[in-house]
């Protein structure tokens, strides 16, 4: 190659592979790879900052320059662009604040479904979305941010954590893997199943961030070791989803499963009037929640498409890694046998709140609280599994920086951010403006009404995410219900449910798995799968709530006073 090439100003290093085969970075996103049968043919050394051209006159076809897609840029101007035009734009008889409080939500649900700005960031949407309102005050805004439910998904999230920074999440795994085999399906459902199973007592989003390292190990070891290996094969694709989706549909079980199931729960104390027991709230939930799985499991297991019947490869590898894990640690099993402790402390309210005074308020929220510092105290008592995320610290707690460090800030910034856009709905008057548009549904007959509520809540949910639709359908539901003499149960019951379903765009739930799998890149999969799933998770819902109150089921429709 003529040396006068080199004249070029753009900055380069040549490629050590050899010296036919020259490699000029032009940036760190753009590369020019030219051989020697590709170079300018000899004459006149180009002027400076040009580039070569072929003996045609034109860039050779090897000549790649990757160009920025504008779609970030446009993503980051459409969504305050979108509030500013609520704000602008009159609507009936809505004032600016109850416009700005809709404008907040469809912002931060734009954010996070583009990924335009990390995920945490969106946290000043309704912050700043709200403050500059008429009649808002900011310090009251802030207020907004420590949700008194808050402890109740930070607790277990943070122990889940600990789980795996000691190895045992992966243990478990592992454990289920080695019995299930090689088979697609079998380990799509599977892995459904397993986080769904968890996503019982603790939130979504952390069995997503447990969870999906170790499908990705597993992936890898049959030879998808890329993320885009693995958005181009529909079987990978298959387990991934099924993690995300399997993590969000278990999430209302428990008040402990998500913001939208902590919401509904304590907009139930407060239209009743008493509080609701954490087993009594489980109980009532268990048959639908589990009715819903059915049709989520089938479209995993029958429906969805694969490359392939098996995985290449053999259980024996999971059996493998299993043994190199070692046997169960005390840093496992207590971490385990605490947690439980914990979980059923709530859960046998009935049984000790007797026993102390009215005046103590021990409250769900304080115990785990409770527990997760005592867990913060408590010196490690071995170094847990022989394989797992960190090497073992001295002196370390069977909690500390460790498991910490699972747990990404941009994920749990989603949950005060989704916990006060639930209050601030609220608060601007957003939350009955939307109602007052869906109307009293329950003047409704019985599966009209339901029908027209269960597709409001599952158009929302995907929409601001399961949370910020609960935060803003259940104070209003509730007290519209009391107001119209109707029983509130039956319709903050299905709302919550319904608003679960929030399969198709990562946001503040366990499809956040999707992005994490994929290097913060999308895949169509997600919203089409995502689609059917809550599409088949909708008519269960329709079916079962039309179902209770048409035939007055009392079971779901009363609770107990303590």
């Amino acid at each position: 190659m003529d040396a006068a090439f080199f004249h070029c100003q753009t900055p380069f290093r040549r490629s050590p592979r050899n010296a036919k085969d020259i490699r000029f970075v032009l940036h760190p996103t753009r590369r020019l790879i030219m051989s020697d049968s590709q170079a300018a043919p000899q004459g006149p050394p180009p002027s400076a900052g040009t580039l070569p051209v072929s003996g045609t006159g034109q860039l050779p076809p090897e000549l790649h320059v990757h160009k920025p897609s504008i779609f970030p840029r446009f993503a980051l101007f459409f969504g305050p662009f979108m509030y500013l035009t609520l704000l602008l734009l009159p609507i009936g008889d809505s004032t600016v604040t109850q416009r700005g409080g809709v404008g907040i939500v469809l912002w931060a649900a734009w954010y996070w479904s583009t990924g335009c700005v990390p995920s945490g960031y969106v946290l000043a949407v309704p912050i700043f979305g709200t403050a500059f309102l008429p009649d808002m005050k900011f310090g009251e805004i802030l207020k907004t941010l420590i949700h008194p439910g808050l402890p109740m998904l930070l607790g277990p999230a943070l122990i889940v954590c600990m789980w795996s920074r000691w190895g045992f999440t992966r243990r478990m795994a592992l454990y289920v893997l080695s019995k299930v085999g090689t088979s697609v399906r079998a380990q799509a459902v599977t892995w459904l199943l397993l986080a769904a199973s968890i996503s019982f007592i603790t939130a979504n989003v952390v069995i997503a961030i447990a969870l999906t390292p170790i499908v990705l190990e597993a992936l890898k070891s049959v030879g998808y070791d890329t993320a885009a290996k693995l958005r181009g094969s529909k079987s990978a694709m298959l387990v991934i989803i099924a993690v995300g989706i399997g993590s969000t549909v278990g999430g209302f079980l428990t008040p402990m499963a998500g913001g939208q199931a902590v919401i509904t729960w304590q907009e139930l104390c407060r239209a009743l009037g008493y509080p609701v027991s954490m087993g009594a709230f489980a109980a009532t939930m268990a048959l639908p929640v589990f009715l819903s799985l059915i049709p989520v499991a089938i479209l995993f297991g029958f429906v969805f498409p694969v490359d392939s019947r098996h995985f290449s490869g053999s259980a024996d590898y999971f059996r493998k890694q299993l043994a190199q894990m070692g046997p169960l640690s005390r840093a496992e099993l207590w971490g385990v046998v605490i947690f439980l402790f914990a979980i059923a402390l709530p859960f046998l309210e009935p049984f000790w709140r007797p026993l102390i005074p009215a005046r103590y308020d021990l409250s769900p929220g304080l115990i785990f609280a409770t527990v997760t510092l005592i867990l913060a105290l408590i010196p490690a008592p071995d170094r847990g599994a022989h394989i797992k995320p960190f090497a073992y610290a001295r002196n370390e707690r069977l909690l500390s920086m460790n498991s910490l460090r699972i747990l990404p800030l941009q994920a749990f910034l989603m949950w005060p951010t989704a916990m006060s856009m639930a209050v601030l709905v609220d608060m601007t008057g957003a939350s009955s403006l939307v109602t007052g548009a869906m109307g009293s549904y329950w003047d409704l007959p019985p599966y009209a009404g339901v029908g027209l509520m269960v597709l409001t809540c599952v158009i929302l949910g995907n929409i601001a995410s399961d949370t910020a639709a609960a935060g803003m359908l259940a104070p209003v539901i509730g007290a519209a219900a009391v107001a119209a003499g109707q029983n509130p149960v039956p319709w903050l019951l299905m709302m919550g449910f319904s608003v679960n379903f929030s399969f198709m765009v990562p946001c503040a739930c366990g499809t956040i798995a999707l992005p994490i799998a994929l290097e913060g890149k999308a895949s169509w999969r997600l919203p089409v799968y995502g689609f059917f799933c809550a599409l088949c998770c909708g008519i269960v819902a329709w079916l079962f709530w039309g179902t209770v109150l048409a035939e007055d089921l009392g079971f779901w429709l009363h609770f107990n006073r303590l």
